[in-house]
């Protein structure tokens, strides 16, 4: 279950994170969609603390990509803070961070041997 809910919230923030990016800024739609997607990637940073690291495992089951988790939550905290208090330049950075960090660690899941890419069939 774990699994598929890390799954649905990170693939539901690739896409409409890409949505956000490309919409005027400042919008109800881009505002709407900017809190479904914070909302995602809070998911999918947190569900992955229950899921193994796979290789190289640092502390317990959690690995090297857990670290791109705790980071992802603390960009999503700075950048919504940031836009609270009208830093629009600051929000902005710290949300295009967060989103590169997603596309990071999805290229991350490609790796030959991956779970994912194993699915996708394409190693």
């Amino acid at each position: 279950m774990t699994l598929t809910l890390h799954l649905t919230a990170s693939l539901l923030a690739l896409g409409v994170g890409a949505l956000v990016l490309l919409l005027r800024k400042g919008t109800l739609w881009h505002r709407s969609l900017g809190v479904v997607w914070v909302a995602a990637m809070a998911l999918s940073a947190l569900s992955s603390f229950w899921l193994g690291g796979g290789v190289l495992p640092l502390v317990g089951h959690l690995g090297p990509i857990h670290l791109l988790s705790a980071w992802v939550l603390v960009a999503l905290t700075v950048a919504v803070a940031a836009i609270a208090r009208g830093q629009v330049q600051r929000h902005r950075e710290w949300m295009l961070g967060a989103y590169l960090g997603l596309l990071g660690a999805f290229a991350g899941t490609l790796v030959p041997g991956r779970w994912m890419s194993t699915q996708l069939g394409l190693w």
